[in-house]
């Protein structure tokens, strides 16, 4: 079995904003953690198409993404290569009964980096995940009117 890292959040609405706010790049920026989010090939979320993230904190990383598979809005599959490791990135979307969506993300990853630790990859992993969908939620709250 791969070793895998996987995080969840929860937001009371449907799937589609939730999406939205996944597939808005620009949500990543200006934190101190990824200085650059940018399509390289491709249109946008689409299989075949290309990303290219460049990660500051946890680690300094160039990481070359590929879209494997997309279903919007309720599955996005892509495959990411950095420091001599590989993930396979699986984000679902699922509306339970009660009107809550629920994002998980899983990470599952192979290699050997020339410059981290086996668990220095893992936290590194878990820390991205982590704030993939705690980013994605946050500009999903700030796009809600407000009470």
């Amino acid at each position: 079995m791969l070793p895998r890292v996987e995080y969840s959040v929860t937001a009371r609405t449907t799937p589609e904003p939730l999406w939205d706010a996944f597939c808005d790049l620009t949500r990543l920026l200006h934190r101190g953690i990824y200085s650059e989010a940018a399509w390289t090939e491709g249109p946008p979320w689409q299989p075949g198409s290309r990303l290219r993230y460049v990660v500051v904190k946890p680690v300094a990383a160039v990481v070359s993404a590929v879209v494997t598979f997309a279903e919007p809005p309720k599955r996005i599959s892509i495959i990411n290569h950095a420091l001599g490791i590989t993930a396979d990135q699986i984000v679902t979307f699922a509306l339970a009964p009660n009107g809550i969506t629920k994002v998980t993300m899983t990470m599952d990853f192979v290699g050997e980096s020339p410059v981290l630790s086996p668990q220095a990859v893992a936290d590194a992993l878990a820390f991205v995940t982590r704030d993939t969908l705690d980013s994605m939620l946050a500009h999903w709250q700030q796009k809600q009117p407000a009470p």
